[in-house]
């Protein structure tokens, strides 16, 4: 039922989310740029394309940022890029921007976001405090029916089964 819902949403926001998605990815690599971390990819293109990006944060320091970043609240991938020979050399990190655009985030909150990235990345302090206020701002799920808006769908198919 949940896989069968989960269609229907993607389904039904195909026009709105993706496109939001992607502008909201290369918002935060423009102003990751700005902030002087190392984006990679594209700048012609705003360095993405899709759902998330990658930055260069130098050979092997991946996993140590990734796990600053995560001990403030900013999830991440660490990630080997083309030139190193794998993952224990890894020297990027993946930020993918899918599920806070889901919980509302706009450019100028990515833009916000990078900021609070530049301050761990190449400040190293601690911002846990204020990114946990941050995120505060973006509590409601968006991009999904609310429970009055699919609830006779749901008897419907509950009745099928």
């Amino acid at each position: 039922m949940g896989l069968l819902a989960s269609a229907y949403e993607m389904s039904h926001f195909k026009d709105i989310c993706p496109p939001k998605v992607i502008a909201n990815a290369k918002a935060l690599a423009r102003a990751l740029r700005e902030c002087g971390i190392d984006v990679a990819g594209d700048p012609a293109i705003d360095y993405t394309e899709t759902h998330q990006v990658a930055v260069k944060v130098g050979y092997g320091l991946g996993p140590e940022i990734a796990g600053r970043l995560e001990a403030n609240n900013i999830i991440c991938n660490y990630q080997a890029i083309p030139s190193e020979e794998g993952f224990t050399a890894a020297g990027a990190l993946r930020l993918g921007v899918s599920e806070m655009t889901r919980f509302g985030m706009e450019e100028g909150d990515f833009r916000e976001l990078a900021g609070l990235i530049h301050d761990v990345v190449k400040k190293e302090i601690n911002i846990q405090t204020r990114v946990k206020a941050f995120r505060q701002r973006f509590r409601d799920l968006r991009f999904c029916f609310k429970r009055d808006e699919f609830s006779d769908l749901f008897e419907t198919l509950h009745g099928l089964l």
